[in-house]
């Protein structure tokens, strides 16, 4: 048996330590302090910038989608009128198209109802004209033929009315004497 010697040191515990990478040392100790320091300056002076900026942009996300609905409701709702103040000045300018149609045909009716008697009043004075005038040449032609008629029975009959020259009949008793 041997006794251990300064020389000769028990198993090399220190280079073992050294070896481990599972037993932490003072580097590590060091490396994890300057870490959370790194940590706490960035909790402290960068993510409160982050997050007000994070915050300010879900405020207005929220806020948009808000004044989306609110802008869907109101156009909604302008369609909703529009639709029917649409469908009520149709049914105004058919009550109106309706109204002057009927107007139309009245004042037609009325138009032709006029014309009509204009026509039968001109047909009738035209009428009268015509009958005074058929009964004046009648009257003038009964005029000019009772003489003729007259003349022509006296020398159908061979009477002498005494009137100078010579007719046919009497050239006829001429002839036969």
């Amino acid at each position: 048996m041997s006794v251990p010697t300064a020389a000769t040191s028990p198993p090399d515990v220190d280079v073992l330590a050294e070896g481990n990478f599972l037993i932490p040392n003072g580097t590590f100790f060091v490396e994890l302090i300057i870490f959370l320091i790194v940590l706490g300056v960035m909790w402290f002076y960068v993510v409160p910038p982050i997050r007000k900026v994070l915050e300010e942009r879900e405020r207005r996300v929220e806020e948009t989608t808000k004044n989306n609905k609110e802008a869907k409701e109101t156009f909604a709702e302008a369609e909703a009128r529009y639709k029917t103040a649409l469908e009520q000045a149709r049914a105004e300018a058919r009550g109106i198209r309706d109204e002057a149609r009927a107007e139309g045909r009245t004042i037609l009716d009325e138009l032709r109802g006029d014309a009509q008697r204009q026509a039968d009043e001109i047909v009738a004075e035209s009428e009268a004209k015509l009958r005074a005038q058929a009964d004046q040449v009648a009257a003038e032609l009964r005029e000019a033929v009772e003489p003729l008629a007259q003349t022509m029975a006296d020398r159908v009959l061979g009477v002498d009315d005494g009137r100078v020259g010579g007719g046919a009949g009497q050239q006829r008793r001429r002839a036969s004497s």
